[in-house]
């Protein structure tokens, strides 16, 4: 448990200061490393200021990374919650970066529904830590723990919270990625409903990523999260989006309302692969007790759903239908907690009898019908995702149709029904993803298909022209984003939470900046950067690699756009900042110095180009992995040399590089 809640059990239990395992009882040395045990009697910070204003008062929680105190803020009067790395961690990079990263996720939001972090630093003995709400209720799991299952009317409107805290996140471009009932916490509120907080961002991924730790951090193939409520993308260490998370929160609430997760193994190993492979017992079967309404069983197996663009694709969707189906059996969402049905009362004028079972089911299932029809025909979808959930499903039928066809080699049918999917599209305001999405699909087609290459050149301009255009409206979104950040803050506590925001956000500006660069819009692609590059010097000053990175795509854009003068200058200081970080990336130190001596190369500066590429040349061949890197710098060297009439020596280079090419999978380049 890592989370922020008091829970009694979690206070009294003791841990390791080596090894940080935990135990209950009265052991007092740890069995595996003899060191003596810690606990509220005898942990050195109880009882004393931590970072010059915070009272250390005990301890809420313990996990594999990270230690959570509850302490007093001297001066505020506030009950936080501190969160510490383990001091065995602290000159572990990739730890100290996850403790980084889950502030950043948590310091961007500020929902209801999700915790809150107020203060992030290194305290003056260099303890990395951050401070939090410190939130006086229990865990999801707890709760499932004592009562098997939640009924279905409460579990609605926990879930109806755990969607809106999702959304939040999702709309920062945060990917929780470890959504299991500990991180779920339950307060009371005081008509007695519950309130919701999300907790514990510790592998929370930032969309989209930069740099190299980071990336190192959420690799594709890497696998992270609690295997139960892994989705099958996530079991498959595929990349991941918001869609995830949906997958994990049908897990929950199946969970909730059915006493037990939908898929459980003998190992870790054998519960990815149920998640991969097999569909979910219906609840009505696995719980037959449990009577829940078949339509939040619906909208809990469309959670569950193995392919990402069949389940729900936003969590506010998710939490319509909730609503939906709450205001379809009648009543609130605090209303009978028990679970109970209601009371539908008397029928007839002043008579006592009650209407028969028969005819009181007809009539709810009737109404619940309606109220369903209606929805998925006419609910115009969250504001960044237009469209009913009816059209979503004619288009998805549409284009299955036409794949369908496709392999069976019917491309008349195939090309009937991806037009089909076209119009239907013009119903979403998805920003045409799920145009693209079709489009795409039918170039297979029409390379399949003989005697339509016009038609395919066409939708080859079509789907340019919309990449086009939603990569402006990215950028138009960035630069507001960055009217944000400069615009003054009226705190310090403000300012310190929008600088954590905006280093969080930077990697956005580095890929929409390579969209924009591969687009032909340089002129967007330099106010964005020198923009983006003005903010992440206040913040870290200028030898720093992302720093590094945004000026070398900087100079990238004025050589485009032929702004010569501009372009030296970025390169040799990028240059400076990559080589005094070359034991973290030596890679990106011989590409730095090969790029300044290409650029030379191609101003015919060969006084300044050959000492530039030969250096280049030989640090790409010592390092370790060298291929893409080693691969550049023999064609710019060979370049070189056949320019400068030793056309002998650059072919030979040349003929290696070819060898290399060829030994390198994919795109070199």
């Amino acid at each position: 448990m890592d989370s922020p809640s008091t829970q009694k059990v979690t206070r009294e239990m003791k841990y390791c200061p080596s090894c940080y395992k935990q135990f209950e009882g009265d052991i007092v040395k740890c069995p595996h490393d003899h060191s003596e045990l810690r606990g509220p009697a005898n942990d050195p910070l109880i009882g004393r200021v931590f970072a010059e204003r915070y009272l250390i008062e005990s301890v809420l929680g313990l996990g594999g990374m990270s230690i959570v105190y509850k302490a007093q803020h001297s001066l505020m009067n506030r009950t936080v919650a501190i969160k510490m790395l383990h001091r065995n961690l602290k000159d572990d990079m990739m730890a100290l970066e996850r403790f980084r990263l889950e502030a950043q996720a948590a310091s961007s939001l500020n929902h209801q529904n999700v915790i809150t972090v107020y203060d992030f630093g290194i305290s003056p003995t260099g303890e990395p830590f951050f401070v939090m709400d410190c939130i006086e209720g229990e865990s999801l799991e707890t709760v499932i723990d004592i009562e098997g299952r939640i009924p279905f009317r409460r579990a609605i409107s926990i879930f109806k919270q755990v969607c809106d805290g999702l959304e939040a996140a999702h709309k920062k471009g945060i990917v929780h990625r470890d959504l299991k009932p500990a991180n779920v916490i339950l307060t009371r509120r005081e008509d007695g409903g519950d309130h919701v907080k999300i907790v514990d961002f510790g592998i929370a991924k930032l969309l989209p990523q930069a740099g190299k730790v980071q990336q190192q951090l959420t690799r594709t193939g890497e696998v992270f999260g609690s295997p139960i409520y892994m989705s099958p993308e996530q079991c498959l260490g595929r990349e991941l989006d918001t869609r995830s998370d949906i997958y994990a929160l049908g897990c929950l609430m199946y969970e909730a309302v059915a006493g037990e997760p939908p898929f459980i193994g003998d190992s870790y190993l054998e519960t990815m692969n149920l998640h991969v492979d097999a569909h979910p017992k219906l609840i009505s079967e696995k719980a037959p007790g449990s009577e829940v309404p078949a339509e939040l069983e619906a909208a809990i197996l469309c959670c569950l759903q193995k392919d990402p663009d069949i389940r729900f694709q936003t969590a506010g969707e998710l939490r319509d239908v909730l609503s939906s189906v709450s205001s379809a059996l009648g009543g609130n969402d605090t209303s009978n907690l028990s679970g109970s049905k209601p009371d539908h009362g008397a029928y007839g004028k002043g008579k006592k009898k009650r209407a028969p079972l028969e005819m009181i089911l007809v009539s709810t299932v009737a109404s619940v019908l309606l109220v369903m029809v209606a929805f998925v025909a006419l609910w115009p979808g969250v504001a960044d995702d237009r469209g009913a959930p009816l059209d979503k499903l004619i288009w998805s039928i549409y284009l299955s149709e036409a794949e369908d066809d496709m392999k069976k080699g019917n491309y008349e049918g195939a090309e009937r029904n991806f037009v089909k999917a076209e119009e239907r599209c013009k119903r979403f305001g998805d920003r045409k993803q799920r145009l693209q999405t079709t489009l795409r699909s039918k170039t297979v087609l029409y390379e399949k298909w003989e005697g339509h290459a016009e038609d395919l050149e066409k939708l080859n301009n079509q789907i340019a022209a919309i990449d086009t255009e939603r990569v402006k409206q990215e950028y138009e979104e960035l630069m507001k984003l960055i009217d944000t950040f400069e615009s003054k803050a009226h705190s310090s506590v403000s300012q310190s939470s929008k600088m954590l925001r905006a280093e969080a956000e930077i990697p956005k500006f580095v890929s929409v900046s390579a969209k924009l660069y591969s687009k032909g819009l340089w002129l967007e692609q330099e106010q964005l950067l020198k923009r983006a590059l003005a903010i992440e010097k206040k913040m870290v000053g200028e030898d720093n690699l992302i720093v590094a990175k945004l000026e070398t795509r900087l100079a990238e854009c004025y050589i485009a756009q032929r702004k010569f003068p501009l372009v030296r200058g970025l390169l040799t200081h990028a240059l400076s900042v990559f080589e005094s970080h070359a034991d973290d990336d030596p890679n990106s130190a011989v590409a730095a110095l090969n790029k300044l001596g290409q650029f030379d190369l191609d101003r015919s500066d060969f006084e300044n180009a050959e000492p530039e590429l030969m250096n280049a040349l030989k640090g790409a061949r010592k390092l370790q992995k060298k291929d893409n890197v080693l691969l550049l710098c023999l064609r710019s060297y060979a370049d070189l040399l056949q320019q400068t009439d030793r056309k002998a020596e650059g072919d030979k280079l040349d003929a290696e590089a070819d060898m290399l090419e060829k030994k390198i999978p994919g795109d070199a380049s």
